[in-house]
């Protein structure tokens, strides 16, 4: 039997290492090839390539970083996991230095893919 709890936790070390890492590749390679991101009072980017292409906007005008912890984990069955996470984090802006921090909400919806591994097939987020 699957361990949703694990399955998102596992999640959000890796969404933590690529967000801290300012790294949009592996950031990237969180999300399923019909993946859509849907940013506070933004449109929502499909797939992985213009999620990553957003993300990257980010890092190039200011560096990253996040502590992401689960908050809540639903199986739905052996292949979907509807999860939600904490995050506390901060963005440095190159500009002049302004530090900016922020605390947000995440939800997930995670698929089991062919290969085995959990990627993000919807993802969602609330600032507090």
């Amino acid at each position: 039997m699957i361990d949703a709890n694990e399955v998102l936790k596992a999640m959000c070390e890796k969404y933590q290492a690529a967000v801290s890492a300012n790294d949009s590749a592996a950031y990237r390679k969180l999300f399923a090839t019909d993946a859509i991101r849907i940013p506070p009072g933004l449109e929502p980017e499909h797939g992985p390539d213009e999620i990553s292409k957003s993300e990257q906007k980010d890092y190039d005008v200011a560096k990253w970083s996040i502590q992401s912890r689960p908050i809540d984990a639903l199986r739905i069955d052996d292949q979907w996991i509807y999860g939600i996470a904490h995050v506390d984090g901060t963005a440095v802006a190159y500009a002049d230095g302004t530090t900016n921090s922020f605390k947000l909400t995440k939800t997930w919806l995670l698929h089991r893919e062919a290969s085995g591994e959990w990627l993000i097939k919807r993802q969602m987020w609330n600032l507090k």
